[in-house]
């Protein structure tokens, strides 16, 4: 044997004995760090079933420690269990059986971010912040989002109570009957009459478009680029966004939405302790002709509304008007346990606007959201009239939800007005919307070196489908 192969064997026989003290070092850490945590439980399970009023099984202890240790982490964070498996998928899926609402577990407690409009929920009056104490006279204490799925949600045509407090006192108990909710995308101002399309153009005259999103599904940024179209078509120079009451959806199709106002630079990245960092991008190809533009956001705009917001507001594509979004903006990956067949729903990571802030209302931070660059207030005194205006604007149906005779008079006689007429009776109930007009219409009449830009290198205003 020479004296390299001497070395060589004299290396490898190192090597095995720093990985074995490795291996022994970890072996003794992991008994004495995570062994006594072990333990711990098992001695309380141990107790539980010994000593507990009334016979508990260890599936039972199981589920109640799983969702306990996901629970305490953030309100997102759920355990669930395999019966609760076909109804998570049918709620995700956005086609389900309910009364159609966005809810939050902050702080304990079953809160709305926003019934979707024309849900039974809206129509019965349910207000974004309202606290949903009780289901059915069961106290909501302590349940998790998807406890609260499987209590409202149902077969169509039943009915279910809440009992809900708001923020003014008012504590109420509404009944409620369920319906196929489909969530809906996008919307113009008013719907044209026995076109069933609808109508963009807000004011005509100086070119004011107007695009409703409701919620970002797969075929959000679809509809929103053939909306976009269509106003480009009939002669749009000012555009307003309106986000209110926008609980989020799918992130692609957000950063999509986006990636028409901005030509390059970040719109959103991710973050999580475990995760590298991940950046979504703006592309100058399919860019939007710069033109001035206003988003409207309020309290119930969460998670994706709140990245395209605070993206066209960071890059000054965007004056924000309205009240400080919800503050969502954190990522839940879905992960599957095969024994058993349940699923893990976890937090991985947060949402940063381009600017370096973090969306997500994280415990003991005063920033979190997007805070307008105008604040504008709705007239509390003014919102049963409105939301009858818009049920006869966006859905031509019967009133049913008048709190008021004079609400039940103004929604009745605005479908006898001209198309202008009606935008200004909606302007003048809608303070914020009022407000985003005026916004518009003073950056028309300021100079503006990007506006109207026809140079050759320009994009042209492109019909992109996901």
């Amino acid at each position: 044997m020479n004296a390299y192969e001497m070395n060589r064997r004299t290396l490898m026989l190192v090597i095995i004995i720093v990985a074995a003290s490795l291996l022994a070092v970890a072996f003794n850490l992991y008994h004495t760090v995570r062994m006594p945590s072990q333990r711990a439980i098992e001695n309380v399970a141990d107790i539980i079933k010994n000593h507990y009023v009334s016979e508990v099984n260890d599936t039972e202890l199981i589920n109640g420690a799983m969702r306990g240790m996901l629970h305490s982490l953030d309100p997102y964070s759920e355990y669930i269990v395999p019966q609760d498996i076909p109804q998570f998928e049918k709620y995700t899926s956005g086609n389900y059986d309910g009364i159609g609402i966005e809810i939050d577990t902050r702080g304990g407690l079953i809160t709305v971010v926003s019934p979707f409009e024309n849900s039974p929920a809206w129509r019965a009056g349910v207000l974004p912040g309202d606290v949903i104490v009780e289901v059915d006279g069961e106290s909501t204490k302590g349940w998790t989002g998807a406890q609260a799925v499987e209590k409202l949600t149902g077969p169509s045509g039943t009915e279910v109570s809440i009992r809900i407090l708001r923020r003014d006192g008012v504590d109420k108990t509404i009944s409620i009957k369920r319906d196929k909710i489909t969530m809906p995308t996008i919307r113009g101002w008013r719907r044209l009459n026995g076109e069933g399309g609808w109508d963009y153009l807000l004011d005509s005259e100086t070119g004011i478009g107007y695009i409703r999103i409701i919620q970002f599904t797969m075929d959000t940024a679809k509809e929103f680029n053939h909306a976009l179209d269509t106003l480009d078509t009939a002669g749009l120079q000012a555009l307003i966004i309106d986000l209110r009451h926008n609980p989020g959806g799918l992130l692609d199709t957000a950063v999509e939405i986006a990636d028409r106002f901005i030509e390059d630079g970040v719109i959103v990245s991710m973050r999580g302790a475990h995760n590298p960092e991940k950046t979504l991008d703006a592309h100058k190809k399919n860019t939007f002709r710069r033109i001035p533009t206003v988003v409207l956001i309020n309290e119930g705009s969460a998670s994706a509304s709140e990245v395209v917001a605070g993206a066209l507001q960071d890059h000054d594509r965007a004056v924000i008007i309205g009240k400080r979004s919800w503050g969502k903006g954190s990522v839940q990956r879905v992960f599957s346990l095969s024994h058993p067949e349940a699923l893990v729903k976890l937090t991985t990571d947060y949402y940063y606007l381009p600017n370096g802030r973090c969306v997500h209302r994280i415990n003991g931070s005063d920033t979190w959201g997007v805070e307008p660059n105008i604040e504008q207030d709705i007239n509390v005194d003014e919102l049963p009239a409105l939301r009858d205006v818009m049920e006869v604007l966006f859905f031509g149906a019967a009133l049913t939800n008048n709190e008021t005779s004079q609400a039940q008079d103004v929604a009745e006689n605005i479908t006898a007005l001209p198309p202008a007429q009606q935008a200004q009776k909606l302007l003048e109930l809608d303070d914020q919307l009022g407000r985003a007009v005026e916004e518009c219409r003073t950056l028309l009449n300021q100079p503006n070196e990007h506006k109207e830009e026809t140079s050759s290198d320009q994009p042209e205003a492109a019909n992109i489908s996901s």
